[in-house]
């Protein structure tokens, strides 16, 4: 999973980490969330300023009832026909922007709290003030979350979260977002590409020993 702030590149970077898995052998599975299904473009809605603003709990439980179609309907069948899922946003980015809107860490961490857990996350860090200028460059209407004051905020909550999800046994690594396009994309690699070389070596031994107990 990819987490970072608006502006960090994760999805620009999911593109590039996908090409690059495909090219070397590996199926891969491009999602983000929210998703492109009902209730994700609904809440695409609410971001974009398109409908009445909802209440900050009310759209905190449309995030994890996408969640939860997503993972059924995508993510779990996809993972079980052995390909990488590669998944722009999950869990930590409701803890970092619900929390942020106003819903109690403890509403936001019950509604997410039986959602398995990547076998990698990785948290794009950089300086809310590069984010915004990224941003700027989109030429695209801000969405109601896209607010330096809000941002700062959403930045600090979300690095608490992501040392706090590494130091509960969480797989996270933490990438340097701050360089330009070509650094960030070498520091993805590196960091990814280990846990997928074990991740097919565990399999390839599991499916070993399933042979031999046939």
């Amino acid at each position: 999973m990819l987490e970072g702030i608006d502006g960090a590149g994760t999805t620009s970077q999911q593109q590039f980490l996908c090409e690059h898995l495909s090219s070397s052998g590996f199926a891969t599975y491009k999602t983000a969330e929210p998703t492109d299904k009902p209730v994700g473009k609904l809440i695409r809605q609410v971001l974009r300023g398109e409908l009445r603003p909802f209440s900050a709990h009310a759209l905190a439980l449309l995030f994890a009832a996408d969640r939860a179609e997503h993972l059924e309907r995508e993510i779990l069948p996809s993972v079980a026909d052995g390909k990488i899922v590669v998944c722009d946003r999950y869990v930590l980015s409701s803890l970092a922007y619900q929390t942020t809107a106003g819903v109690p860490l403890a509403h936001v961490a019950e509604a997410n709290a039986h959602f398995p857990i990547p076998d990698l996350t990785i948290y794009f860090d950089l300086p809310v003030e590069v984010a915004a200028r990224r941003r700027a460059k989109r030429n695209q209407s801000s969405e109601i979350f896209e607010v330096d004051a809000f941002q700062q905020e959403v930045a600090r909550r979300y690095l608490h979260h992501a040392q706090e999800w590494a130091n509960r046994g969480n797989p996270t690594l933490f990438l340097d977002a701050s360089r330009g396009f070509e650094d960030v994309s070498e520091q993805l690699v590196r960091l990814v590409m280990p846990a997928i070389t074990n991740r097919a070596m565990t399999k390839g031994q599991e499916e070993s020993r399933d042979r031999e107990n046939r």
